[in-house]
């Protein structure tokens, strides 16, 4: 119990600094490779002069709250381009200056002029409509190259919500102290703690009661990691996890083959025995009984790095996945966050094949009355 309070503590922790209201402005060394490109990213102190003998390529983020969503929006768009990532690119750099609580027009006009002057790219997330279309129309008349990250998605929404927006900043304080509804911790925030709760009292087979509620079941003999990828999916994915030991001479819990519980959830975790092996070992010496064994200079009762025993574990395990129809994952050299990641995928396309009849892109066009022939695809 104490081990999985002080697990939820660090996860709680994590969770919060990893949350937009604790973001800050990030500045990273130009010898410092943390993503594809050279990122220099600047507070709105000021930028450097621009050197025209450098391939210095400039962006102006403007934000009306505190920037922190959308610096990491455009950080995920920069890992999809390989610019400046050659070494040897020395020359080639990206400075992005961040300026946030821009709220007026004029300083929304100088920064325009700035980025004109810099040759700069213009990037806005402004929740004002008036504000974000008077920088829409600066940006054209200065023939400033912009993007509205936020105005698209304000206004799909907005058409279908049949609702205008509130056009407040997402960080002003006065507004969240009078709507407690605009809080920096979103409902996934909450949605995530939720998860990990579950996943702590469904670790280790200890609630079997819990499995028809969980999001996807992870199955798997000793020593395959089904806890820290448990800990994984609840924290990053937002999903109710259990797991269940598989044991040579232990059956399974009988609610695991309840007709509540859904096989397409359930995922049997399978290893390279050798690798198991070695984890095992290593499991021994650091517990200690490896050098009991030693010591007493008999074999000890366990026989949990036995090669014989390991294959027959490994057996029953897919025996009984293939027996139910659950889906094998080899982790195998993988690292958590890549199972997880690999889960999350599998569990979406599940849900796809169970609710969309995939017919293809063609037929669907077809389906819906459209002419396949008239449609121009890009490559």
């Amino acid at each position: 119990m104490m081990r999985q309070y002080v697990l939820f503590l660090a996860l709680l922790l994590n969770a919060l600094l990893g949350s937009d209201a604790y973001q800050s402005t990030l500045s990273t060394p130009r010898r410092r490779a943390l993503s594809p490109l050279h990122l220099v990213v600047k507070s709105s102190s000021g930028a450097e002069p621009l050197d025209s003998n450098s391939r210095l390529k400039r962006v102006i983020l403007v934000s009306d709250s505190t920037g922190a969503t959308a610096q990491k929006t455009l950080n995920r768009a920069f890992s999809q381009f390989d610019s400046c990532s050659t070494l040897g690119k020395d020359d080639c750099e990206l400075q992005v200056n961040v300026f946030s609580h821009v709220t007026n027009e004029e300083t929304l006009a100088g920064l325009i002029r700035r980025a004109k002057d810099q040759s700069a790219l213009m990037i806005y997330t402004l929740s004002d409509p008036e504000l974000r279309s008077k920088s829409l129309k600066m940006c054209e008349l200065s023939a400033v190259h912009s993007v509205d990250l936020m105005g698209p998605l304000l206004d799909g929404l907005s058409s279908f919500l049949e609702e205008a927006p509130l056009g407040t900043p997402g960080g002003d304080d006065k507004v969240q102290r009078q709507d407690p509804r605009k809080t920096t911790l979103s409902s996934s925030y909450y949605k995530r703690i939720e998860a990990v709760e579950f996943t702590l009292k469904a670790d280790d087979g200890s609630a079997p009661w819990l499995l028809k509620d969980a999001d996807v079941i992870l199955v798997g003999v000793s020593r395959t990691g089904k806890t820290p990828l448990s800990v994984v999916l609840a924290q990053q994915f937002g999903l109710k996890v259990a797991n269940i030991p598989l044991v040579l001479e232990v059956p399974p819990p009988k609610e695991l083959f309840e007709p509540c519980i859904d096989n397409d959830k359930v995922m049997c975790l399978t290893i390279n025995p050798v690798e198991l092996k070695r984890i095992r070992l290593n499991r021994l010496e650091r517990s200690g009984a490896k050098q009991l064994e030693e010591a007493g200079g008999v074999k000890t009762a366990t026989n949990y790095a036995d090669r014989n025993y390991l294959m027959r574990d490994l057996k029953n395990a897919r025996d009984l996945a293939q027996k139910y129809n659950y889906t094998e994952i080899d982790v195998t050299g993988r690292a958590v966050e890549e199972t997880a990641s690999l889960i999350s995928e599998l569990l979406t396309q599940k849900l796809v094949a169970k609710n969309v009849n995939n017919i293809g892109f063609e037929n669907w066009v077809e389906e819906m009355g459209g002419d396949v022939d008239a449609l121009e695809l890009s490559s």
